[in-house]
Formats: structure tokens, C-alpha cells, sequence
């Protein structure tokens, strides 16, 4: 039978039993015997309707008491009411004086109740104060009498209905017994038809609370397949961005994806990635946005304050947070997750919703496992990355030093190695300084893929990135150069943005610095650049010292040790190649050969000390009178020669006429007083008609009219020409 059926049973029985009611009313007024006045039937009727017209127990009990009470006249009335899981009866209603024994509990055969229970019949106490059946635990049993009556139902006693008296006296005790049964006959039928409509009401509502239940368990089910339904597709969604990125190895790479794979495949319409670079985060990439910040200082929007707290965050709405940034309008909710690199937090996953569209928990959970598969790629993209650069190390190591091996010339050693510092650190640009003791600061030798050419400009210690290298001896990363606030004057229009500069050291001692650049504000600079740079920096100082200490050790192969000027050896070498020179584009060329009068005499008096000083005034001399472009040189013991390119036969002696009589008034002071020395000087002129055939013959030349000088009486100046003879000379 089902719950519809059952009720309607219930409430077809209800009818039947208020039927039998009305039935025994009429019975009751019609009846010959009865003795009751036409009063007491009329307030016996209406009490009855009264009782009957009530559903709710507790109002069928209070009204049963009260209208008992009225019908036995007095004010003292008691009802108690079996349980139906104990052999116990409680007193559930009660008036007058009576009320304070209300909720005590008796047994079968306790007290009058107890007695009419047990009985099944009415009972009258007419002294019931001195009654020895009372029951003296009640809190009040100070009545005169006390009539009770059973209450019964298919002829189960299911209740005692009392009534009781201060006096017995003027009380018909028989009268109100039987008027009290026929009551108690109603009374019982109305608490069976109250218990009935409790218990169906008691199953209405828990046929309510289970349709309820069945609802809530449906929508549940509803609610569980959605959710499996989304996770299912999430998962499928999943593992089709895990596919993808584990095809790719590089962090742009890995961001362009997971940012196209948000707004293709899960629907949402503005997504971008930042990652931090030291004190602002750096746009990776981006989806929806017709403007979007490209650079947003730590601390400032809802995805600053996810990095630095490192946890995820949901903003359902967005114009309630004070962080918000609000780069375009109409933004309603935004969810941001911290990205990790080995545990550390590198930057944050954006996506904002607009058009009413509300973000939940669900997205924030979506959008965490995403992360979670994103960190993997960044591990393993880093890994790789790392991989990459441990081999680029080792290549570009092995290759400045086989470029160190196989190239000594300082100018190619340092283009060698700026190339190989763009390549390494993968930058656009780079310029290398080398340090100059004598001014204190940095002399720029080469710059390459710059806006300009910096060569031969001076930096002081602490300009710009290498200048500040420099001075500090650490390396300089500079993020957005145009910004900041130390970078060089001399660099104003370069578009550089991010600068990695390290200094040149070999031990203590500075050599210079060097820096790559990059034009890209999304190119930063790592950790991982700054010591692959240092070690690179390590290796070009070793390789620029060999180029250096390579230059020395040949101008000391190639410069007479004590007077600082070029030896006999690289004279002629060089003289061949001027005399070439000159013979192929017919210009005039002079050689000038001298030497010291009586320089023996010096050396004799004084002391070779003296005469190495004599020497070195001599080559200072000569020195600072030629020009920068003539070739000077020791041609052995005192005598100097020197080769003048672009110089005819006036020009040779107006110079060398000059030379000597400065080199005649130079002394060089001594403890024995100041010590001077003259010079004799031969000069052969390579002109019109240009038919000296080597430059060993104009040398030779030379020397027949310095043999002249000295037979002239020395400290003089002669010319070759014709009259000389080659059997004059010394040999060459």
C-alpha cells in the first residue's frame, strides 16, 4: 500500500469514529433513564463538540481537563496518558492546585489513578485526605475528594481522567461519575482521533521529508554528474595541454601554449603569464587583452600579492578588492596561481573573467592543477635550459682557448671575444674596456651591434654598467638601461634595455670589463648568465694578458732595450718595406745616419752609468724632434738612424740641422757636473730620378757623408752626392 493509500485509509476511519461520536451524543440526550437536567445534556453536547473539534493532542488534552473540570464543577482537574514503549502513565494535563503534580509518573495500582488504570473501572474517594491509598510523593494532595474514571480505547485503559475537591461537601459523587464516564467515552475518542491526525501528520511530514529527500538526493545525483562531467572533461582538457607541453622545451614556448590553451580549449577569454624579474613582474604572454601592462612593479594588483604570499587566489568580484588593476573594463572576477621553478616562485597564471561571467572554486581548482602541470614543464624546460648552457659553456670555453692558441693579436683576441660573449649569453649586442692605469679609467677598444660605435670612448670608474662593474669588481645586471638612474651620459641614445656587465681580473689587478646587451625588455638576465659570463670573463682575461704579454715580448724582439727606440734588425726590415713604398709611388724618402762625437771620452771619464744616461737623453731627443711616423733606430754602439718617408733634400737638412743643435745644448746633470755631447750627421736623399736601387744603398750613402762629417771636424751636418765614393764607407 502506498502513502497516498494508507492516509486515505487513516482519514476514512477518522469519519468513522466521529460518526459513532455523534451517534452516542444522541443516545446520551435521548436516553429515559437519564439524570441529568436538559442543562447538563446542552453543556454536555457543546463540551463535547468543543473536545471534538480539535486535531492537535495537546489541545484535546487541556481542552478535556478544563471542560471535565467545568462539568464536575470545580477547578481542580488531572488527565494522565499512557506511553505507548512503557507500562508508566504521565500526567499531561492538569488544573487548579492540581498543576503543580504535573509530568509525575505512576504505576499500574498507584494511587486512585493507579487503581482506575489497573481496574479499568471509576473510583470515588470521598476523604481522600485521609484516604491511605494517596500517594504522599505528589507535591500536592490536600483534597477533600477525588473521583477519577478510565479512558479507554477498543477496551485498552489509555488514560485516567480526574477530578477533585477542596470539600465533599454538596457534591452528588455518583452523578458526576457517570457524567464523567460518558465524557471519559468522548474524551477517549477525541485523543484517538488527535493521536491519529498526529501520526498522519507525523507521516505527511515524513513523507514530505522524504520526498524532499529524494529531491535533494536527485539534485545531488545532478550535481555529482555535473561535476563529473566537468572533471571528466577537465581531465581529457588536461591531458591534452600535458601533451602539448611536454613537446616543448623552452619557457616561451611553454607560456605561449599554456595561454592559447586556456582561451581555446577551456573557454576563457583573457589569460596571461608574468614571471618576476627581481622588483617588477615581466609580461610572458598574453590572450583577450586590447592593453595590458607590460611591466607591473612588485606589490602592486591581486597577482603581486598571490606571488609574494605564494598561494592561490579568487576574486569573485573584482571592483570590491582594493588590488585590483583593471587594465581593461568590464572585468568581473579574476583567479591567479603562483608559478614554481623548483619550488620557488617565479611568477603567476591570470585569468579574468568579464561579460557577468562569475569565477568560482572550480576555476581556482582548474586553474591550480594547470599549475601543477606547468611548474613539470618549467622543471624540465629549466633542466634543459640548464643542459643547453652547461654544453654552450664548455663549447664556448674550449673555443676562446683554441682561439687564444691560434691568434695573438690583441685587436683579434678581443673581437673573438665580444662575438663569443653575444653568443654565449644569447644577447644583440656587446662592447669590451680595457683599463688605462695612466688616465684611471676605461678606454673602450670595441663595441659591436650597437646604435653607435663606441670605440675610443673613456668611461670613468663607475660610469655606466661596465664602468660600475669595474669599480665594484662584482658583475652589474641592469634591468630597462633607458631607466636607469646610473647609466652613462655617453650612452643616452642607446636603445638598450637590459645590460649584463662583468669586470676583468686577474687577481687583484683590473684589467678592464665588458658587457652584452639586449634590446628586449623580456630577455633577463639569470643567475645562471651572470656566472656563465664571470667564467667566460676568467678565460678573456688570460686570453687578453697572452695577446698583451705576446705584444711586449715582440717589441722587446724588436726595440734596443736601452735607448727605447727600434734595434738594427727591425730597422732594416721596416726601411725595406718604407723604401718600397716610396720607390712604387716615386715619393722622396731621407736617411739620416749619426754619431755621438768622442762618446768613448764619457764613458772613459765618467763611467758607463754616465754614458747609458747619455744614450738615453740622445734618444729622447731624437724622439721628441721626428715625427711620429719616422722610423728611428740604434744602428750600433753611439750611432742612430732614422728613415724620414715623404722628406726631400731641404727638408732633411732643415730637420736634421735643427736636431743638432738642440741634441748640442741638452746635457745630463751628474755628480761630477753636467755632461753634454755633439753629434755628426750623414743624410742621403732618395729623389729625382729615383734610381737608388735598395734602401742598403742609401744607407750606404748615408754613411760616406757622416765619414765626411767627421773628417770635417764633427758636430756637423753633410749630404751625399756624387763625388763621394762607395770605398769611403763602413761596410753595412
Amino acid at each position: 500500500m502506498s502513502d497516498a493509500e494508507a492516509l486515505q485509509s487513516e482519514n476514512e476511519a477518522l469519519k468513522a469514529r466521529i460518526r459513532e461520536l455523534e451517534r452516542r451524543l444522541t443516545e446520551a440526550r435521548t436516553a429515559p433513564n437519564r439524570r441529568a437536567t436538559e442543562d447538563d445534556a446542552t453543556a454536555f453536547h457543546q463540551t463535547a463538540l468543543a473536545i471534538m473539534n480539535r486535531l492537535d493532542l495537546n489541545n484535546v488534552l487541556e481542552a478535556i481537563v478544563a471542560h471535565a473540570a467545568h462539568l464536575a464543577n470545580t477547578t481542580h482537574g488531572y488527565l494522565y496518558l499512557r506511553r505507548p514503549d512503557a507500562d508508566v502513565m504521565d500526567m499531561r494535563f492538569c488544573t487548579g492546585r492540581i498543576a503543580l503534580n504535573r509530568g509525575s509518573v505512576i504505576e499500574p495500582g498507584e494511587g486512585i489513578s493507579g487503581r482506575v488504570w489497573q481496574s479499568g473501572e471509576p473510583m470515588m474517594v470521598e476523604n481522600y485526605r485521609m484516604w491511605e491509598g494517596r500517594l504522599d510523593r505528589l507535591e500536592e494532595t490536600d483534597f477533600g475528594a477525588m473521583i477519577a474514571v478510565p479512558l479507554k480505547s477498543n477496551g485498552a485503559v489509555i488514560g485516567v481522567l480526574g477530578v477533585a475537591y477542596d470539600t465533599p461537601d454538596g457534591v452528588d459523587f455518583h452523578s458526576i461519575a457517570a457524567l464523567l464516564m460518558r465524557f471519559a467515552d468522548l474524551a477517549a475518542i477525541a485523543i484517538d482521533n488527535a493521536q491519529l491526525y498526529t501520526k498522519a501528520q507525523t507521516e505527511l511530514a515524513e513523507r514530505v521529508r522524504r520526498e524532499a529527500e529524494l529531491r535533494d538526493t536527485t539534485q545531488h545525483l545532478h550535481d555529482l554528474y555535473t561535476v563529473a562531467h566537468r572533471q571528466a572533461q577537465e581531465l581529457r582538457l588536461l591531458g591534452e595541454v600535458r601533451a602539448t607541453l611536454a613537446r616543448e622545451i623552452s619557457l616561451p614556448s611553454i607560456f605561449r601554449t599554456v595561454v592559447e590553451s586556456l582561451a581555446s580549449t577551456f573557454g576563457y577569454t583573457q589569460v596571461c603569464i608574468y614571471l618576476r624579474a627581481h622588483d617588477e613582474l615581466v609580461l610572458q604572454h598574453q590572450v583577450g587583452y586590447h592593453f595590458i601592462y607590460e611591466r607591473i612593479p612588485v606589490g602592486v594588483g591581486i597577482i603581486s600579492r598571490t606571488i609574494l604570499s605564494e598561494r592561490p587566489t579568487l576574486v569573485a568580484d573584482v571592483s570590491a578588492d582594493p588590488d585590483f588593476l583593471g587594465a581593461i573594463d568590464g572585468v568581473v572576477s579574476e583567479v591567479c596561481v603562483p608559478l614554481r621553478d623548483r619550488g620557488k616562485v617565479i611568477g603567476a597564471l591570470n585569468i579574468e573573467s568579464r561579460h557577468g561571467v562569475v569565477l568560482t572554486d572550480d576555476d581556482l581548482r582548474l586553474m591550480t592543477e594547470l599549475a601543477e602541470h606547468i611548474n613539470v614543464a618549467i622543471d624540465r624546460a629549466g633542466l634543459y635550459e640548464q643542459l643547453w648552457r652547461h654544453l654552450q659553456q664548455l663549447d664556448a670555453l674550449y673555443s676562446i682557448m683554441g682561439d687564444i692558441t691560434g691568434n695573438l693579436h690583441l685587436d683579434n683576441v678581443l673581437t673573438t671575444i665580444v662575438e663569443r660573449m653575444i653568443a654565449l649569453v644569447r644577447a644583440k649586442h656587446g662592447a669590451l674596456a680595457l683599463y688605462d692605469a695612466q688616465h684611471n679609467d676605461l678606454l673602450v677598444h670595441l663595441s659591436i651591434n650597437m646604435d653607435y660605435d663606441y670605440t675610443g670612448v673613456r668611461l670613468a670608474l663607475g660610469e655606466g654598467a661596465m664602468g660600475k662593474a669595474a669599480l665594484k669588481r662584482h658583475p652589474v645586471v641592469v634591468y630597462d638601461y633607458r631607466s636607469w638612474r646610473e647609466r652613462s651620459l655617453q650612452c643616452e641614445a642607446e636603445s638598450t634595455a637590459n645590460v649584463l656587465a662583468v669586470p676583468l681580473l686577474a687577481g687583484a689587478e683590473l684589467i678592464g670589463a665588458m658587457s652584452a646587451g639586449d634590446s628586449d625588455l623580456k630577455r633577463i638576465f639569470t643567475e645562471d648568465d651572470v656566472r656563465l659570463l664571470s667564467m667566460f670573463a676568467q678565460q678573456a682575461t688570460i686570453a687578453i694578458k697572452n695577446a698583451r704579454l705576446f705584444a711586449e715580448v715582440q717589441h722587446l724582439a724588436i726595440t734596443d732595450p736601452l735607448m727605447g727606440i727600434y734595434n738594427r734588425r727591425y730597422f732594416f726590415v721596416a726601411a725595406r718595406r718604407e723604401f718600397e713604398r716610396a720607390r712604387r709611388h716615386r715619393h722622396p724618402l731621407a736617411v739620416i745616419l749619426a754619431d755621438l762625437d768622442d762618446f768613448k771620452q764619457i764613458n772613459d771619464v765618467y763611467g758607463h752609468p754616465i754614458g747609458d744616461r747619455v744614450l738615453q737623453m740622445v734618444s729622447t731627443v731624437f724622439r721628441r724632434e721626428l715625427r711620429s711616423g719616422d722610423l728611428l733606430a740604434r744602428y750600433g754602439g753611439e750611432e742612430i738612424i732614422a728613415l724620414l718617408p715623404e722628406t726631400d733634400h731641404e727638408g732633411a737638412v732643415r730637420g736634421v740641422e735643427r736636431l743638432r743643435l738642440i741634441l748640442a745644448q741638452a746635457v745630463v746633470a751628474t755628480n761630477q757636473g753636467d755632461v753634454s755631447v755633439t753629434a755628426s750627421f750623414g743624410v742621403a736623399i732618395f729623389a729625382e730620378p729615383f734610381d737608388v736601387p735598395n734602401v742598403e744603398q742609401l744607407i750606404t750613402q748615408a754613411d760616406q757623408a757622416l765619414l765626411r762629417a767627421k773628417q770635417a771636424g764633427k758636430n756637423r751636418v753633410e749630404v751625399w752626392h756624387e763625388k763621394d765614393h762607395v770605398g769611403q764607407s763602413r761596410s753595412v
